[in-house]
This record gives structure tokens, C-alpha cells and sequence, in this order.
């Protein structure tokens, strides 16, 4: 079986971006400028956010993580978004969800300017994907498109795999990933079981895909049993263990015996870091 590994196509994607960052700092005669705004409390997108800014940095960008915490009121929150909206220095927003408890009931979409949006959140990026009926039409989108999506999507490119016709499984449902990615395969022409905590007789479902993607935040939650044999297997989940160690959402070692598994870490995750970098110095900025 093979190891779908992210690792060597974000290498390619980073390396290349080094004459464009150049470009683009002459161009606004200052670094680019990324903020971040997240809680600990959410380990997955902490973790991502403190990865995004660490290469964003290396490349000469200027990014910050604005943290929050348990107290941070809607009232705050609101305010802070609007001071980044209205502030023409800052080049790009990363919001990673979810937020604190008292956050989490917060319609932020409207709240975040398209033009720093380079995950895709905004009402304006998130109308215009789900506008689109073909992947090509995403593909040569204005907006922002959400990075995680992107990122299962070009790795499954990545490593050749055809999705025309393909009966594919996501399983989370989240505005971020799960949700965005489902509309990403279905324009890629594949057909599309969303699965959530509500489905019944998961495994019944799982066992007829050509093609599963999880994105639950539940340590080793699938199985090697829940899978067909030679059934493809993506897995976008960042948790700890029972050990304090790093793993996805389904269980490596099993599954990779009969079927072809992305890592964590290793897959998915450094291809979104890599796209959230591309897209900024790509898509919207130096123009």
C-alpha cells in the first residue's frame, strides 16, 4: 500500500515562493503582514496557527498570534475583528475554529475582510466556492479558498488519484473542512456521503467507499475494520493521544496494511500550511 506523504509537494510549493515574497515586499515596501487569532485551548488549530506563522517568518513575512481565552467576550472579539478588517497593513487574517465556548455562537463570516481572508471564511469567499459547479471554476476563483480543502484536494492530485465517479466519504461537516471539501469533490465530479455525529450505521457506509476522509478531531476514531480493502484512506485529523502523542483520526498502523493512508503528521497538515503561504503571495497580493 502506499503512504500518501504531503511533505515533498509542500517542499516544492514553499521553495518557489521566495522570488514572489521579494517581489511582493517591494511592491508594498514592507513585509507582508499575517495575523493569526486563536486559544490554546483548541490544540489542532493552535498547533497549525504557531506552524503557519513560524514559515511565514522564514520567509520574511511579519506574523503574530493574537491569543484568546475562556474570557475573551463576544463584545472583544467583535472589536478586535473589526480593528484588522479596517487596518490596510495587515495583508492576511487565519482564524483557526473553534474558538472559545463563548465565541463558538459568533456568525464571524461577515466580520472578516475578503481581502486578508486567505482561509476562505469570509461570506464573500465561501458564496463564491459554493457557487461554483466545476472544479476548474474553483480553480481559477478571485477569492480565497479554504486551505485544508485545497490541500486534500491537491494531495489526491498530488498522487494521481482520480476522483471522476468515485464514491467518497467525508466525515465531519465542519464551514472549514468538511463542508467546503465535500463541495470541492462533488465539482471534481465524484459523489459524496457527508457523515457527521448524527449518521447512523457509520461503518455500514465507510465499507462501500471507494475513497474516505476524515476530518473529526477524534484520536484513532476509524478503524481497520470500518474500511474495504484497497479502499483509499485521508486523514486530516491533529490530536494527542492517551499518550500525549501526535496522531489523526484513524488508526496508521492497522489501515495502512491493506490500504493507502495519508500520515499524520507528514500528509495533509504541511500541505495547508504550504497553500496558506502560496495563496497569500499568489493569488491576492503583487498583483
Amino acid at each position: 500500500m502506499v503512504i500518501l506523504e504531503g511533505k515533498t509537494l509542500a517542499a516544492k510549493i514553499r521553495e518557489s515562493l521566495s522570488p514572489r515574497v521579494q517581489r511582493v515586499r517591494q511592491a508594498l515596501n514592507r513585509p507582508a503582514r499575517l495575523i493569526g487569532i486563536s486559544w490554546q485551548g483548541d490544540y489542532a488549530g493552535y498547533l497549525y496557527l504557531t506552524k503557519e506563522v513560524k514559515a511565514a517568518r522564514a520567509l520574511g513575512m511579519r506574523a503574530d498570534i493574537v491569543e484568546l481565552d475562556e474570557n475573551t467576550t463576544p463584545k472583544d472579539f467583535i472589536m478586535l475583528l473589526g480593528k484588522v478588517y479596517g487596518d490596510e497593513n495587515i495583508d492576511a487574517l487565519l482564524i483557526p475554529r473553534p474558538l472559545p465556548p463563548a465565541l463558538n455562537d459568533l456568525d464571524i463570516a461577515p466580520l472578516i475582510n475578503p481581502a486578508q481572508d486567505i482561509d476562505g471564511a469570509s461570506l464573500v469567499s465561501m458564496g463564491r466556492l459554493f457557487m461554483c459547479k466545476t472544479w476548474q471554476q474553483i480553480k481559477n476563483l478571485k477569492t480565497f479558498v479554504p486551505c485544508c480543502p485545497l490541500a486534500v484536494m491537491r494531495l489526491l492530485e498530488y498522487h494521481k488519484i482520480d476522483l471522476e465517479g468515485k464514491n467518497i466519504a467525508v466525515i465531519g461537516r465542519s464551514n472549514t473542512v468538511g463542508g467546503p471539501l465535500a463541495k470541492m469533490l462533488t465539482c471534481a465530479n465524484a459523489t459524496i456521503t457527508l457523515c457527521h455525529t448524527k449518521t447512523k450505521d457509520l461503518k455500514d457506509i465507510l465499507l462501500s467507499q471507494d475513497i474516505i476522509i476524515s476530518a473529526t478531531g477524534n484520536a484513532r476514531f476509524i478503524k481497520a475494520a470500518m474500511i474495504a480493502k484497497n479502499a483509499i484512506v485521508i486523514d486530516v485529523g491533529t490530536n494527542l493521544d492517551e499518550n500525549g502523542k501526535l496522531c489523526g483520526d484513524c488508526d496508521f498502523e492497522a489501515i495502512s496494511q491493506n490500504n493507502s493512508i495519508s500520515p499524520v503528521p507528514g500528509g495533509v497538515g504541511p500541505l495547508t500550511l504550504a497553500n496558506l503561504l502560496e495563496i497569500l503571495y499568489y493569488q491576492q497580493r503583487g498583483k
